[in-house]
């Protein structure tokens, strides 16, 4: 775990120092709006899913303002998901990253404007000028951000979620929702960054397997972690699942079935990998570190 965060929390600096000069030079306003979208933007989370695209580019010889551009998207899609997902309507949560929730901090429609602010935002990165990327390639990128965070993915995801409170799911249902609502977030995350390098498609193909994978494993561990988590280590109110009646794995399995099947998902996920002859071991220690997760 510790080899892990020796590379993320560098990466989580510099995503940092990146995108609070990024969003001071995008958002040329002064008013609640502005400190309402860096309160939740800069400063917290640990910045996995764009650590992923950022590495994964870089092992295909990405430009590095490229790869900082499209993780910056990303980390910007994940803060707008987290604002709207803690908003009385969906979770009502008031605790997000060792702090109070956007919407208690300023307002709910400010954390709602932030939300939608976000996402036009993260678009615009993805479409501004890039160094070694043509716009061909901005498109596809584009194209699949859209289709992997909307109603046939995140969005969709989270309504299943929300209806799963009075309706009874299976586990094949279960599975479904987990896909779109967080593992295709990941997906993208692990698909791009080959995009923009030198990968082949089969190798995109298979980053973009072990993202799903990866994200599958994520949601499992944050379903136990919900049950039996230490908050001051996870940083949000615990037992919310149980709370709004929300399914989840801890439904169908003990927490000791959890953690087995997350560790299959996990090897899925590095079997997708399969392919390369030399791999580096942060591909490995991060899925180590999701595994075995306090945070």
């Amino acid at each position: 775990m510790s080899q892990f965060l020796d590379h993320l929390k560098p990466f989580a600096i510099e995503i940092d120092g990146y995108l609070t000069d990024l969003l001071d030079k995008k958002i040329n306003i002064e008013n609640e709006l502005k400190d309402s979208i860096i309160y939740s933007s800069i400063g917290s989370g640990k910045r996995i899913r764009g650590y992923l695209s950022w590495e994964i580019a870089k092992f295909f010889d990405a430009d590095k303002s490229d790869a900082l551009k499209l993780a910056s998207t990303i980390e910007l899609i994940h803060t707008y998901s987290l604002i709207h997902d803690d908003l009385p309507a969906l979770d009502n949560d008031d605790y997000r990253r060792n702090k109070p929730s956007n919407h208690i901090k300023f307002s709910e429609s400010t954390a709602i404007l932030s939300g939608d602010a976000l996402q036009s935002l993260a678009f615009e990165i993805l479409s501004d000028e890039m160094e070694k990327i043509d716009a061909t390639k901005q498109i596809r990128l584009i194209n699949l951000l859209s289709k992997n965070i909307g109603p046939n993915g995140m969005v969709g995801g989270q309504i299943i979620d929300i209806n799963s409170k009075e309706n009874q799911l299976s586990i094949d249902e279960v599975n479904i929702m987990h896909n779109l609502k967080t593992a295709n977030l990941f997906t993208f995350s692990c698909q791009s960054g080959a995009i923009i390098g030198k990968a082949n498609d089969k190798e995109i193909d298979a980053f973009k397997n072990y993202g799903r994978n990866f994200g599958i494993v994520f949601q499992i561990i944050d379903d136990v972690l919900d049950k039996i988590g230490d908050p001051e280590n996870i940083g949000k109110t615990l037992g919310k699942d149980e709370i709004n009646q929300n399914k989840t794995y801890l439904n169908y399995y003990s927490i000791e079935e959890c953690l087995d099947i997350a560790g299959k998902y996990s090897e899925k996920a590095i079997n997708s990998l399969n392919i390369f002859d030399q791999l580096p071991e942060v591909f490995i220690n991060a899925l180590d570190f999701i595994k075995s997760r306090k945070f």
